[in-house]
């Protein structure tokens, strides 16, 4: 009987230690990969959320991501100088470059590189944010009021996400526990791209695509109707802007699928719209096409390296033209 109890206990001791290892060499084989200090997110009333100020984080391939005190991706300050122009990029995940991205390829710092030094520039992409999102941050965010140059930089689906909240995402409010950061990054990323974070004590809620109500309408009108309240609120925000004596710019950027498969009929149409009726926008793609052997794209969406560099290329050419 004793025998027993020493076999089952010496068992258990084993198990219990190789699970432990398992667990700390998985953290350990996480942080080398580039988990475990995830960029924070603050919350905001007006347009959700932000970057959080005043953070250095050393992210996937060691790429930094770097938020200066205004809450903007950025190498340098967003402070206005003699002689120098603010221009300020609002976006989405495509404009903030990810993790993948260290701060010195993204097109706004090669954008102000390439412009002199009498330019500062300061990247407001936001992942996830909708247009309503960089509408309102445009026009209630006074850290970035004093701006002399206002680029949007917008995908299609920007203009029918409507207005995303914090609540909706994965993204960290707080550093992870101090044990496992990379395990709890993991796991909150898992729970919520399979909606299961709601049973899990994360810092985040899920994200959830419930169906539509048997009453509700159906998802292109959805996506129509939001689309058109967000180009109308666009535009309100640029005719603002340019009454401030504020240039300001809008750039189109298209999937890959749209450049090399063409864009449904859904798409097409509404990309239509949006071109023909968005206030001093221009139009990308065939920029994108004409460049078709570059290594533009990461994914179907956002920018690779060399993507970066091309629409950096795009923009100030059409900033001196204009």
């Amino acid at each position: 009987m004793i025998k027993y109890i020493k076999f089952k206990f010496l068992t258990f001791v084993i198990i219990l230690l190789f699970i432990i290892i398992s667990v700390f060499l998985c953290e350990l084989v996480l942080r080398v990969i580039g988990l475990g200090d995830p960029v924070i997110h603050q919350g905001a009333l007006a347009w959700r959320y932000s970057l959080a100020a005043n953070q250095t984080k050393k992210r996937f391939r060691n790429n930094i991501v770097k938020v200066n005190s205004a809450g903007l991706r950025a190498n340098s300050e967003w402070v206005k100088k003699k002689d120098n122009k603010l221009i300020l990029i609002l976006g989405d995940s495509v404009t903030y470059g990810g993790s993948k991205i260290d701060n010195s390829q993204l097109f706004s710092e090669k954008l102000c590189k390439h412009l002199g030094q009498e330019f500062t520039c300061g990247n407001a992409g936001t992942n996830s944010y909708g247009v309503l999102n960089m509408v309102l941050r445009s026009r209630y965010d006074k850290r970035i009021a004093n701006a002399d140059i206002v680029i949007f930089v917008v995908i299609l689906q920007d203009f029918w996400r409507g207005l995303n909240d914090l609540e909706t995402t994965h993204f960290f409010t707080a550093n992870p526990n101090k044990i496992l950061p990379a395990m709890e990054e993991a796991l909150n990323y898992v729970g919520w791209r399979h909606d299961i974070n709601r049973y899990l004590p994360y810092r985040t809620r899920p994200h959830t695509n419930k169906s539509l109500e048997k009453n509700d309408l159906d998802l292109e009108s959805h996506q129509i109707y939001s689309s058109e309240y967000a180009l109308q609120n666009l535009n309100q925000e640029i005719k603002r802007l340019m009454n401030e004596n504020k240039k300001v710019f809008v750039f189109y950027s298209p999937s890959k699928s749209d450049i090399y498969n063409g864009p449904s009929e859904f798409r097409k149409k509404m990309k239509n719209k949006i071109l023909n009726e968005t206030l001093n926008i221009y139009d990308m793609t065939s920029d994108f096409e004409n460049s078709s052997k570059l290594k533009i794209y990461v994914d179907n969406t956002h920018y690779d390296i060399e993507g970066h560099s091309l629409v950096s290329d795009i923009i100030h050419d059409h900033l001196v033209k204009n």
